[in-house]
């Protein structure tokens, strides 16, 4: 286990009990409304892909930044550009934490689970990208 300022790159015990086994076995992320906004268009899928496995740990280190800067309006506005990514890439995981970033931002009001969602957006995304990184030979 790694650790960045408190924030772990394993998913936080009382999640792990969460996860059922069919959970784990599955795709971490659903790319048909890719697919269909690009007609089946495999390189503009491939491309999205590369940009998201890209730009994610940015967005997250950019998170990550600002909540410890205690910047918490500015986290919530990283947060929300990260969303359209995460939507679009069809990575369901991820849509809990985010939005609770985004909310805390919103209401430049943190709590305590706060740490919990930026671990596992952070945790959930390197799952994300490393089955991307696979299944598309990157």
């Amino acid at each position: 286990m790694t650790e960045n300022n408190g924030i772990s790159d394993e998913v936080p015990l009382e999640n792990k009990e969460k996860l059922s086994e069919s959970q784990a076995n599955t795709k971490k992320y659903d790319l048909s409304q890719l697919l269909m906004v690009s007609r089946g268009d495999m390189s503009f899928v491939r491309s999205i892909v590369k940009m998201f496995i890209v730009k994610t740990p940015l967005y997250i280190d950019r998170i990550t930044k600002e909540y410890e800067s205690g910047n918490f309006h500015e986290m919530g506005e990283v947060a929300h550009q990260l969303k359209q990514s995460i939507y679009a890439m069809g990575v369901n995981t991820l849509r809990i934490p985010v939005m609770a970033i985004i909310l805390v931002g919103r209401n430049n009001n943190p709590d305590d689970d706060l740490i919990l969602h930026i671990a596992n957006l952070k945790h959930f995304a390197q799952l994300v990208i490393q089955d991307l990184k696979t299944d598309f030979e990157l």
